[in-house]
C-alpha cells in the first residue's frame, strides 16, 4: 500500500527558487525495463496564450529552461492555446525544442476550435493516446466530453458552457481503451490529463471509474499529473497519488477580486477579462526527473503575484478549495 510522508521545509531562496520538498513515499512493483535510463521532462499546465498578454515571455523562459537543462521531452498540461493564426508566433516558440514534445486537450483549447481543428494545429496523433519513453509509460486521456440523453459528445466550439453537471466527462470507449492500455504495460506508469481525476468539485465527472481501474493496477501508477484548476496540490487516494501542476500565468478571480492595476492601461482593452486575472510575476512550470532505481522528483518554481494579489483585495486563503499560490511545489516520489 502506498504512504503518504512529509520530510522538513528546505530553506527559502530567491525568486523562482524551489519550494518545500514534499515525499511521496510507497511500493510499485512493475518492471523499469532492462534498457531504462534516466528521464527528464519539461512540465507545464494552463498557459492560456488567449488570455494573457505576456503569454510568448513565459513560454520562451520555459523553453530557454528546457534546452538548458537538455531534457528529454516536454508535456503541455492544456488550455495551452487556440488553433488560430495569430498563435502561430506562439506555437513556433514551442517548436523550438527540438525533441519530443506531448499535448493534452483542455477545455479552453475548444472555445473557438472543434478537437480535430485543434489535433491538426498542434501536430497531436489523438485526443488520448499513450507512449513509452526510456522506461517509463505515459497514458494522455481525454476529459472534455458533454454527456447529455445517454450520449457523450464532445467538445466543440464553446459548446462545453453548460450546467456543470453536463460537462468533463471521460467517453465510455476512451474508459475502455485506459483499461486495456494499463493492463498490457509492464512498465511504471504515468497518467496524464488536463481535469482532475480526483476533485469532487472541478474533476472529471465519471472519475470513479478511471480510479478503479487505476486502483487495481496500483503497482504500476507512478502518479497521475493534471492542469485546469491553476492549484498548487496533492492528494493521495486509495493508494494513488494526485499532482496539480499550477497554471503558469494566472490565477482566475471573477469579479469580487478584480483589478485594473496589474497591467498597462491599453492591455485591458486589447483582453477584456483581464481585470479577473490575478497573475503571476514570473512563469510557473516544472521540471520531472525519473531515476529507474526508482525515484520520481518534481522540481518546481515560485514567483510572487502581481500587485494587487487576491489576498491583497481581502480573499481568504480557502475561497476555491485550496490556497491560491504563485508557486509550484517539489515532490519526490518512490516507486
Amino acid at each position: 500500500m502506498k504512504r503518504r510522508k512529509f520530510l522538513n521545509q528546505m530553506g527559502a531562496g530567491t525568486m523562482l527558487a524551489s519550494l518545500p520538498l514534499t515525499s511521496l513515499s510507497f511500493k510499485a512493483n512493475a518492471a523499469n525495463g532492462k534498457n531504462a535510463q534516466t528521464l527528464r521532462f519539461g512540465l507545464v499546465a494552463d498557459v492560456h496564450k488567449d488570455l494573457i498578454p505576456d503569454a510568448d515571455q513565459r513560454l520562451e523562459e520555459f523553453i530557454d529552461k528546457a534546452i538548458s537543462r537538455e531534457v528529454d521531452m516536454l508535456i503541455q498540461l492544456g488550455d495551452f492555446c487556440m488553433g488560430e493564426n495569430k498563435n502561430k508566433g506562439f506555437m513556433g516558440i514551442w517548436e523550438t525544442f527540438k525533441g519530443p514534445k506531448y499535448h493534452v486537450l483542455g477545455n479552453h483549447d475548444m472555445d473557438r476550435n472543434s478537437k480535430q481543428e485543434m489535433l491538426d494545429f498542434w501536430g497531436m496523433p489523438k485526443t488520448y493516446y499513450s507512449y513509452d519513453l526510456k522506461g517509463i509509460h505515459f497514458i494522455t486521456l481525454d476529459a472534455n466530453f458533454l454527456y447529455q440523453d445517454g450520449k457523450f459528445i464532445d467538445y466543440n466550439k464553446a459548446n462545453f458552457y453548460v450546467e456543470d453537471s453536463l460537462r468533463t466527462y471521460i467517453d465510455n470507449e476512451q474508459i475502455e481503451w485506459f483499461k486495456a492500455d494499463l493492463a498490457a504495460t509492464k512498465l511504471p506508469t504515468i497518467v496524464l490529463s488536463h481535469q482532475s481525476l480526483w476533485h469532487h468539485q472541478w474533476g472529471v465527472k465519471n472519475r470513479l471509474r478511471i480510479q478503479e481501474i487505476m486502483e487495481a493496477e496500483a503497482d504500476k501508477v507512478i502518479c497521475c499529473f493534471n492542469g485546469h484548476n491553476h492549484i498548487d496540490f496533492h492528494r493521495h487516494l486509495n493508494g494513488i497519488d494526485y499532482i496539480e501542476i499550477n497554471s503558469m500565468s494566472y490565477q482566475w478571480m471573477g469579479e469580487k477580486y478584480s483589478s485594473l492595476d496589474r497591467f498597462p492601461k491599453e492591455q485591458y482593452e486589447k483582453y477584456p477579462n483581464l481585470p479577473h486575472i490575478a497573475a503571476y510575476q514570473h512563469p510557473l512550470y516544472a521540471f520531472v526527473t525519473i531515476d529507474p532505481a526508482g525515484t520520481l522528483m518534481v522540481e518546481g518554481v515560485r514567483s510572487q503575484w502581481m500587485k494587487p494579489s487576491p489576498y491583497d483585495l481581502g480573499m481568504q486563503e480557502a475561497q476555491y478549495g485550496s490556497v491560491s499560490s504563485a508557486e509550484i511545489s517539489d515532490y519526490k516520489v518512490k516507486f
